[in-house]
This record gives C-alpha cells, sequence and structure tokens, in this order.
C-alpha cells in the first residue's frame, strides 16, 4: 500500500515536535500544510484545500490534539493512513504541560529561548521558529479552530480564563481545579494538564474508527536504537531505510520556574496515582492490537511514580 497520510495525532509534550522534524528533515514525510507542524485542519468540517504530494511522500499532520477529538477523528481519511500516538510517563507531561504556560507568564530570556527551542530555523523543515509573543495567540487560535467562528469571542474569554488560572495557581492547585471541573462538567478545561495523560480514551477513539495496524504507539525516546528506528519506519512507511536517531530533548526540564518540581512520589499524589495506574493497565490492553504492539514503549519510564506507595 503506498502511504499518502501521516497523522501524528498525539500526544503534547511526548516528543511530537522532533519526531515530526526528524520524519522532514529524513526524507519521510512532507508538511501537509508547508512549514506547519500544526495546522489543525481536521479540527472542523470546513473545506481546506487539497495539496498534492511531491515526489510520492505521504502529507504528514502532527496536530497533537486530534486523539483527544472524537468529531476530529471520523473527519480525518481512512484510506492508505498511518496514525501514531506518542505517550509519556503522565506525571512528567503533566508537569512539562504545566511549566510550559508558566514559562509564558514569567516572560524574558528563558521564555523566548523555549519557545524558540522547539522549532529551530536551522532544523531544515522549513518551518519558522516559534516565538514566545505569540504563544497566548497560537494556543488560543487552536481551541477556536474546534467551534464555529461565531463563537469565536466566546472561546476566546474562556481560553483566556484558563490562561490566567494556570499562570497565578500551583500545580497542585490546578489538578484540584480540574479534578473538580470534570466531576462537575463531565469535560476538562481549557488546556488540561490532566486530560492529556489518560491514554485509554483515546486509543479506544481512534481503534472505533481505524484498524488496528493503522496505529503505531510509541516511545520517542526509544527510537535511539536503530533497530525500533527500522521497524517503527517500516511500521508507518513501508520503507526500508536507516536513519539517524531522533534528537528529542525535553526542552524545560533544565528551566526553573517560581516553583519547585513536586515529589511525584508524595502521598499526596496518591489519588491521582491510582487513577494513571488503572488508565495505563486499560491502555495497555489496547496497545497490544496496535501495529508495534507495546514493542516501543519505554515501560519503566511510564511505569514511574505509578507503583502503590
Amino acid at each position: 500500500m503506498t502511504i499518502k497520510h501521516v497523522f501524528i495525532v498525539g500526544v503534547a509534550k511526548c516528543g511530537t515536535t522532533a519526531l515530526s522534524e526528524w520524519m522532514v528533515v529524513n526524507g519521510l514525510a512532507e508538511d501537509r500544510v508547508p512549514g506547519e507542524k500544526e495546522p489543525y485542519l481536521y479540527a472542523n468540517d470546513e473545506p481546506h484545500a487539497a495539496r498534492s504530494r511531491k515526489a510520492s511522500l505521504p502529507l504528514l499532520d502532527a496536530s497533537a490534539g486530534y486523539a483527544f477529538d472524537p468529531a476530529t477523528v471520523q473527519r480525518l481519511p481512512q484510506h492508505d493512513t498511518r496514525l501514531v500516538l506518542c505517550l509519556r510517563n503522565g506525571f512528567e507531561r503533566m508537569w512539562s504541560f504545566y511549566k510550559m504556560f508558566k514559562l509564558d507568564s514569567l516572560g524574558g530570556d528563558q521564555a523566548r529561548d523555549y519557545f524558540s527551542s522547539y522549532q529551530s530555523e536551522h532544523s531544515g523543515t522549513g518551518r519558522a521558529p516559534r516565538e514566545a509573543s505569540t504563544f497566548s495567540k497560537t494556543v488560543i487560535r487552536i481551541c477556536q479552530a474546534y467551534f464555529p467562528r461565531r463563537l469565536h469571542l466566546i472561546v476566546e474569554g474562556y481560553a483566556r480564563h484558563e490562561l490566567e488560572h494556570l499562570r497565578t495557581h500551583t500545580f497542585m492547585q490546578r489538578i484540584e481545579y480540574e479534578l473538580a471541573f470534570y466531576l462537575s462538567r463531565k469535560q476538562f478545561p481549557f488546556f488540561s494538564i490532566l486530560s492529556n495523560s489518560f491514554y485509554y480514551t483515546p486509543l479506544r477513539t481512534l481503534l472505533e474508527r481505524y484498524l488496528p495496524s493503522d496505529l503505531s504507539v510509541i516511545c520517542v525516546s526509544r527510537l535511539d536504537d536503530a533497530d525500533a528506528r527500522r521497524r517503527f519506519v517500516d511500521a508507518v512507511f513501508e520503507k526500508s531505510v536507516d536513519t539517524p536517531p531522533v534528537p528529542v530533548v525535553f526542552s524545560s526540564t533544565e528551566i526553573a520556574i517560581d516553583e519547585a518540581r513536586p515529589d511525584f512520589n508524595d502521598r499526596s499524589f496518591d489519588t491521582l496515582r491510582a487513577c494513571l495506574r488503572y488508565d495505563l493497565v486499560q491502555a495497555r490492553g489496547l496497545i497490544a492490537t496496535t501495529r508495534l504492539g507495546d514493542s516501543l514503549l519505554d515501560h519503566a519510564e511510564l511505569d514511574r511514580y505509578l507503583a502503590a506507595t
């Protein structure tokens, strides 16, 4: 089968930027929208201009929120399509996501360097470097993409409220707020730090539309191994080629904010720990059926902090 469409459908803060750049730089795919990693074309049902493939390369869309919206998944093309879902330790992913919004509120050189590290002008992808000054506008635009245009001002109001909450509350306060929000409304708020660390539901959503063989679930860190990369490229692109390691770096790790990194082994996280542990058990049952099974997961990384205390 000739692969025409590749979607990295999630998960944010799990290495999707590095993986998508690696695909483009190594001639495995080309951006569906030139210079755009996350165009969010399928977030709504508005028509968008078709793009012809060049040199038979599949078109890549790495909009990392797709997997968490069932309506969006239903809009994605089914035929000649491969999907990739990237996972990371749930606690680490939450903290990384939270820090991103805190860095935006702090501003200064640290924030500028952090956001520009995502897409370097020297990466060879043709993507423009990100700028700290446009972060808020970008994430609000992504929220609006899922709604009719007549609701965009309302969506912006809710989005700005959540941005302010993230910037003015601690990590634990944000978790408590999101849990209360979810239990009250049966949905998470915009920019939830919790929602994308639960993997069973997006997996189920994807597998309700696609064959298990269409979906590859990985931890990007596993692609530092040459054999793992060969199997991944064969699974997604149906090619047998050698590639260099994926230069994945979680760029916020060494950056300090005005809040200490939590001890995720602390008893205060026991309830959340039990929830994440249960979700991962359920998710693994689905992952086992997918194209690569769990062979490209870093199980020690995913299980860290999840043992009962």
